[in-house]
C-alpha cells in the first residue's frame, strides 16, 4: 500500500497526454494515475521512458542564481529539471573557470568561481543531488512496476521482445548516468539500489569511490548489449541512448577513475582500464563502418562550427541533451548591440591567449607579428568559439562587425562583455529572436566522438607513452592528430616534440582546453588531474582594447574576475538537508 501511494504521488509529478505524432524524448509525459495504465499501454510505456530523460543534465545557460528553484521538478508545476527560471540571470559553468566569466555582475558563476559557495541550498549551484536521486527513484519505478509486467506480443498494443529488451536498456544507461553525475561532483555517495518506500531505512551511508565506479560500471554493461548501435533517422528517436553512449560513459568514468584526484597510488591498471573502453567506442562497427567518426569526416576544418547545430546525418554525436529548436542560447549570449542581446558569456583573454596560430605553434604577444593583428591566423576553432574584436556576426553590412574596443557598440549598453570578447559556439549566425524570427536546433553534447579521442589518448599516453598503440591499432598521438587535423591547423598536427610522456601529458591537456572549451568538462578536468589549487586560485583576464587609428588599435590586459579554489573544493559538499535527512551520510572533507 505504501508503495502504491508513493508511486502515484510520483506519476502525479508530470503533465498532459501527447497525441502520439509528439512521442520524442521532449514530450511531456502524461499524467498517469496508477502503474496498470502503464504497462498495459505501449504508448504511455514510451511516455514514461521520454520523461526519464528531463533528468539528463542540460548545459549552455544553465546557471541560475536561485539553485533551489531549478533542483528538481516541483510538484504540478512541471518544471523541467535543471532549466533556469524565466528572467534569472543565468550562467554558463564555464563562466565559473578560467574559460569565462558572466557578463551580469553576481551571478551564480562568479560567485561559485569566487569560492562563495558552500553545503547550504542558497550557495551550492551546481548540485543536481535531489533531480539525480528523483531520476534514479523513477527508473526503479520502471524496473520494478512497470517493467516486469509488460505485455509482449504481436498486438497493436503490445511491445515486442525487442522493444522490451531496448525500453530496458535506456533505463539502465539512464540509472548509471545520473549515478555517475553523483559521483563525479561528491566523490563516494550513498547509492540506492531499489525503490525506497516510508518503511525502508534511510539511514544510508556513502560508498567508497570504488564501490561506486564498480556499481557504474556495472550498469553500463547491462545497458550496452540491450541498445541499438544507431536508431532509425526520424526526430523521435534522436537523443535516446544508444549502446555507444553506455560505453561512452563507462569511458568517461574510468578515465576519472584513473586519473590523480582518485588514483593517489598512480595504479597504471587503471589507466589501461580506461584505454581500453575508450578503444571500445572507437572501434565501435555497424557491418563495416565505424559508427561513429568526426563531423564531417575527412573534411579539415568544415566541422568544428556545424557540429553543434547539426543532427541529421551528424556521427560524432554519441550522447546529446535535446532542445527545441529555438533561438534562446543565441539570446542568452547574444551582442547587446543586437536588440534584446543579453550579453551572457564572455570569454576570458586566459583562453584565448591558448588558441595556437593556424601553423600549429603557440600564439605569444611578444611576437610583434601577433601581437599587431592578434585575431589573425589563429587555430580555426577559436574564431568558431569566439567572437572578437573586428569578427563578423549576424547583422548585415558593417553593422555585422563586432566591436569590443573601448566605445564601440558591443562594449557599451546593457551588459556589454567584460573581458572584449563573446561567444561563438554553439550559436547559430541565422537564429532570430526579433522580427523576423528564426529558429534553430541546438544538441549539446554530452558525449562525442571527439571527447572519447580526447579520453583514449590520455589514457593512452598515461598507459603506454605517446606512441605505443598496444592491441588498439591507434596511438595516443595519432588521436590526437585526427583532432587537430579536422581542427583546420595546417603544421604541428601531430605535435612531434611531445617526445615524453610528460610532454604528451601537457599537449593533451591542451586540446581538451581548445576542442572542449565551454562543454563543462574543464571544471572536472582541473579537479581530476588535482591542479584546480593552482589554476582557479589565479584571477581571470580580459582585454582592454582602444582605437589609435581607422584600423589600428592597442591592447592591454587587465583583470576582471578573482578565482578562489581551495582543497576541499575537489569534492562538492554534500547539502546540508541532505544531511539532516539522512544521519548515515557523512560530510566531504573540510565542508
Amino acid at each position: 500500500m505504501k508503495k502504491t501511494i508513493f508511486y502515484r504521488i510520483c506519476l502525479a509529478m508530470v503533465l498532459t497526454v501527447q497525441s502520439c505524432s509528439e512521442e520524442n524524448i521532449n514530450a511531456v509525459p502524461a499524467n498517469f494515475p496508477q502503474a496498470s495504465s502503464i504497462y498495459g499501454n505501449k504508448v504511455t510505456v514510451l511516455q514514461f521512458i521520454n520523461n526519464l530523460y528531463t533528468f539528463v543534465p542540460r548545459g549552455y545557460n544553465r546557471m541560475d542564481v536561485s539553485p533551489g528553484s531549478n533542483d528538481e521538478i516541483s510538484g504540478a508545476a512541471g518544471a523541467t529539471p535543471g532549466v533556469p527560471t524565466a528572467g534569472a540571470l543565468t550562467a554558463m559553468v564555464a563562466s565559473a573557470t578560467d574559460e569565462a566569466v558572466h557578463a551580469t555582475r553576481n551571478s551564480a558563476a562568479e560567485r561559485w568561481g569566487a569560492g562563495q559557495w558552500n553545503s547550504s541550498a542558497a550557495n551550492l549551484w551546481d548540485s543536481p543531488y535531489r533531480t539525480m536521486y528523483a531520476g534514479i527513484r523513477r527508473t526503479f519505478n520502471y524496473t520494478e512496476d512497470i517493467g516486469p509486467n509488460l505485455i509482449v506480443g504481436d498486438g497493436a498494443n503490445e511491445l515486442k521482445a525487442a522493444e522490451r529488451d531496448q525500453y530496458h536498456g535506456q533505463v539502465i544507461f539512464l540509472r548509471a548516468l545520473f549515478n555517475f553525475e553523483l559521483l563525479k561532483r561528491f566523490g563516494g555517495y550513498p547509492i540506492v539500489k531499489k525503490q525506497l518506500s516510508a518503511g525502508d531505512d534511510m539511514n544510508i551511508p556513502k560508498s567508497s569511490y570504488a564501490d561506486c565506479v564498480k556499481y557504474i560500471t556495472e550498469l553500463c554493461d547491462e545497458a550496452a548489449p540491450l541498445l541499438p548501435l544507431v536508431y532509425p533517422t526520424s526526430t523521435s528517436d534522436f537523443g535516446r541512448a544508444t549502446r555507444g553512449a553506455a560505453l561512452a560513459l563507462k569511458a568517461r568514468l574510468l578515465l576519472y577513475a584513473a586519473s590523480p584526484l582518485n588514483n593517489t597510488a598512480g595504479d597504471v591498471t587503471k589507466w589501461e582500464a580506461a584505454a581500453q573502453a575508450a578503444a571500445a567506442v572507437i572501434n565501435l562497427k555497424n557491418g563495416a563502418a565505424n559508427v561513429y567518426s568526426l563531423y564531417p569526416a575527412g573534411t579539415s576544418g568544415a566541422g568544428y562550427e556545424a557540429f553543434f547545430t547539426t543532427i541529421a546525418g551528424n556521427n560524432e554525436i554519441i550522447f546529446s541533451k535535446m532542445e527545441p529548436a529555438n533561438s534562446n542560447i543565441e539570446r542568452l549570449n547574444g551582442l547587446p548591440s543586437i536588440s534584446g542581446g543579453l550579453g551572457g558569456t564572455s570569454p576570458t583573454l586566459d583562453l584565448v591567449n591558448d588558441y595556437e596560430m593556424i601553423t600549429g605553434l603557440p600564439f605569444d604577444w611578444n611576437n610583434p607579428t601577433h601581437a599587431a593583428n592578434p585575431f589573425a591566423n589563429r587555430d580555426p576553432r577559436f574564431g568558431k568559439s569566439i567572437l572578437f574584436n573586428g569578427a563578423t556576426w549576424m547583422n548585415s553590412g558593417t553593422s555585422a562587425l563586432v566591436e569590443t574596443f573601448e566605445g564601440g557598440k558591443d562594449k557599451v549598453g546593457s551588459n556589454p562583455t567584460r573581458t572584449g570578447f563573446y561567444l561563438r559556439k554553439f550559436l547559430n549566425v541565422n537564429a532570430r529572436w526579433v522580427a523576423p524570427t528564426g529558429n534553430t536546433n541546438h544538441c549539446f553534447p554530452l558525449f562525442r566522438y571527439a571527447e572519447v579521442l580526447l579520453n583514449y589518448a590520455e589514457a593512452m599516453n598515461e598507459a603506454y607513452g605517446p606512441d605505443n598503440a598496444a592491441t588498439y591499432g591507434l596511438t595516443a598521438r595519432q588521436a590526437i592528430a585526427l583532432i587537430r587535423t579536422r581542427a583546420g591547423l595546417t603544421g604541428n598536427l601531430t605535435v612531434p616534440l611531445a617526445t615524453t610522456q610528460a610532454l604528451m601529458r601537457t599537449a593533451i591537456r591542451h586540446e581538451r582546453r581548445i576542442e572542449l572549451a565551454f562543454e563543462e568538462h574543464r571544471h572536472m578536468d582541473l579537479r581530476r588531474w588535482k591542479i584546480a589549487e593552482s589554476v582557479l586560485n589565479q584571477p581571470v583576464s580580459g582585454l582592454k582594447i582602444l582605437k589609435t587609428g581607422a584600423t589600428t588599435y592597442s591592447y592591454t590586459p587587465e583583470v576582471v574576475e578573482p578565482r578562489v579554489f581551495t582543497a576541499k573544493m575537489y569534492y562538492y559538499p554534500f547539502p546540508q538537508e541532505e544531511l539532516s535527512r539522512n544521519p548515515g551520510l557523512v560530510q566531504n572533507t573540510g565542508w
